[in-house]
């Protein structure tokens, strides 16, 4: 029992040593590896670790925004394109081109004659003995349509009631009938007429005789664009 008690006691006295030792070798290495690191991050000079900034945006106001702007564009500006900087903004004055004078060698456009219903004429000295529109046939009785007006006249000859240009004569058994473009779509019609004057093609003017009532009667009629029209109210 006794040498029991010195083997443990010699045990323990080794372990403690040993313990100790190591404990020793453990902080000598530590203190060395401390001074190592800082002499290096001294030597190399290595950035400070700083904790990173926080990301909220931050709000500016308009006036602190516009000089930002301000500022970036001016530095772009000094950058790529620095002549704009450098020569001042000159003003460039456009002159109106001068008034074209007249030639006198080039041709002049012919006037063209405009048609005025203010003073068309009667194509005969006459009454009007059935008026445009419908009525009741005295022989047939029977409603029937005029397109125009037939004047009992007073005077044989017929005249035109605004000037133009004949485009047709046309003759049947009973009669004959004669056509005049005025232009714009106008034509007047005379039917029943005989002893023409004038023939398809002719220029003819205003008041102009172009033949004889037949029968002591005449049928006169407008028309626009194809379509019969009131000579009454423009004859006066």
């Amino acid at each position: 029992m006794r040498r029991f008690q010195q083997y443990k006691n010699r045990f323990g006295y080794w372990w403690r040593r040993i313990s100790w030792r190591n404990f020793l070798r453990f902080a000598t290495v530590a203190v060395a590896a401390l001074i190592v690191g800082i002499s290096a991050g001294v030597y190399f000079n290595l950035p400070v670790l700083e904790p990173a900034p926080s990301t909220a945006p931050q709000l500016l106001e308009e006036e602190v925004l516009a000089a930002v702007v301000r500022d970036q564009v001016h530095r772009v500006l000094e950058e790529s394109y620095p002549w704009v900087l450098e020569e001042p903004a000159v003003p460039v004055a456009v002159e109106p081109p001068p008034p074209s004078l007249p030639n006198p060698t080039e041709q002049r456009p012919e006037a063209v004659e405009v048609v005025s219903f203010d003073h068309l004429i009667w194509p005969v000295k006459g009454e009007i003995s059935t008026p445009f529109g419908w009525y009741r046939h005295p022989v047939y009785n029977d409603w029937r349509f005029n397109s125009g007006v037939e004047l009992a006249v007073e005077d044989d000859n017929v005249r035109t009631v605004l000037p133009g240009k004949v485009v047709s004569v046309t003759s049947s058994d009973t009669e004959t009938e004669l056509v005049i473009d005025h232009g714009g779509g106008w034509q007047s019609r005379y039917r029943s007429i005989e002893g023409l004057t004038v023939v398809p093609g002719q220029e003819v003017k205003q008041n102009q005789t172009i033949g004889r009532a037949a029968d002591g009667a005449i049928h006169f009629s407008l028309s626009h664009n194809g379509e019969p029209v009131n000579p009454q109210a423009f004859l006066r």
